[in-house]
């Protein structure tokens, strides 16, 4: 049987008189194909706009957790930051580098490639109210004022004055923490009194001030290499300060044939320094000769780079600008155990 469709509502008849009459009636019919377009239209209309709001509603609460987690993350700036000792150890405590400061090329290629950030140029350029709050300070300042290598000038020394552009950082950005390192020599460096100008201008800023000798063999790595350690706080309520440096649980002694698996006869490598390779295996200037089951034997890069604590790291640079860094380096076991002691000490939380 033949039926009749009307297209505006879609009733059907079976007699097209029927049909006819419905099509000449003076009220036409709804169109209820319009009218269920605009009903579906409206309803997904108003789904979409509960879904957006819900959306939208978690990217808040996505990005405010983000925002709690960042403003609790341990900030940092990393002065005179070389290879990055304070960077490899503070990045695996969960700390942020907001900063790094550096005039080497070799060196801050060097820290690009292995951390992913720009390093700044000379630190006297750089304006200390240009960078985001941070926490602590951390300043490697050039040794060779206060070293035998630099002649022990001290202050006179054009790199001595570098000391009063690290206090122009925590004069202006006042951080909780301030991590100065240095060698051991510049306590005693004239009379004594090179150290103590730099304590005093920490303490005349309201510092409270301690500071310890570290020896590398002390804590696994078999290097003989000292250094001097000083820390201050402001701002930060530290537990047990006078135990700070109190580090028995860090100690550990390992050989030389442990650690670089060949047979030294020393049990702990010299101090590396930035020259004086391939002096004579017998002289006083010799670091890198070694006796290894009764041949002369010389440091590798890969040694030095075990020596300094750094392991899968991308090194660049010729063989000379590799020493170079890493005769300037911090071992990096020291910076991981200053880094742990101020997780331990203070009301700082670590993200790891």
């Amino acid at each position: 049987m033949v039926k009749y469709s009307c297209e505006r509502c879609g009733k059907e008849f079976s007699q097209k008189s029927h049909y006819d009459y419905h099509n000449r009636r003076k009220r036409p019919c709804e169109n209820n194909a319009d009218k269920i377009k605009t009903l579906v239209d409206k309803a997904v209309e108003k789904k979409l706009k509960e879904l957006n709001f819900i959306l939208k509603n978690e990217e808040v609460i996505i990005n405010t957790d983000t925002m709690q987690q960042q403003d609790n993350q341990v900030k940092y700036i990393d002065l005179f930051c070389g290879m990055g000792s304070f960077h490899y150890s503070f990045k695996k405590l969960g700390f942020k580098c907001v900063m790094a400061s550096d005039i080497y090329k070799p060196a801050k290629e060097n820290y690009k490639k292995n951390y992913n950030i720009d390093v700044s140029g000379d630190i006297c350029d750089i304006e200390p109210s240009s960078i985001e709050p941070y926490d602590i300070l951390c300043a490697g300042f050039p040794c060779q004022p206060f070293s035998q290598a630099g002649h022990h000038k001290g202050f006179k020394d054009s790199r001595g004055t570098m000391f009063s552009q690290v206090m122009r950082f925590v004069k202006t950005n006042i951080p909780k923490v301030v991590i100065l390192e240095n060698v051991q020599a510049l306590l005693n460096h004239d009379k004594g009194r090179s150290f103590a100008k730099i304590k005093e201008e920490l303490e005349k800023e309201e510092y409270k001030v301690i500071y310890k000798v570290l020896k590398c063999s002390d804590y696994g790595i078999p290097q003989m290499r000292k250094r001097l350690f000083i820390v201050g706080f402001k701002n930060i309520e530290v537990s047990n300060l006078q135990n700070f440096f109190d580090l028995e649980e860090y100690k550990k002694t390992v050989t030389l044939t442990t650690y670089l698996g060949q047979n030294f006869k020393k049990d702990v490598a010299y101090t590396i320094r930035c020259g004086g390779r391939k002096s004579p295996i017998d002289d006083r200037h010799n670091w890198d000769g070694y006796w290894v089951d009764g041949k002369e034997y010389r440091l590798t890069i890969e040694d030095g780079l075990k020596l300094q604590g750094f392991h899968n790291y991308d090194f660049l640079g010729n063989k000379n600008e590799k020493w170079k860094m890493l005769g300037n380096t911090i071992p990096t076991i020291f910076t991981e155990i200053i880094g742990k002691q101020i997780i331990k000490h203070t009301s700082f939380n670590s993200n790891v």
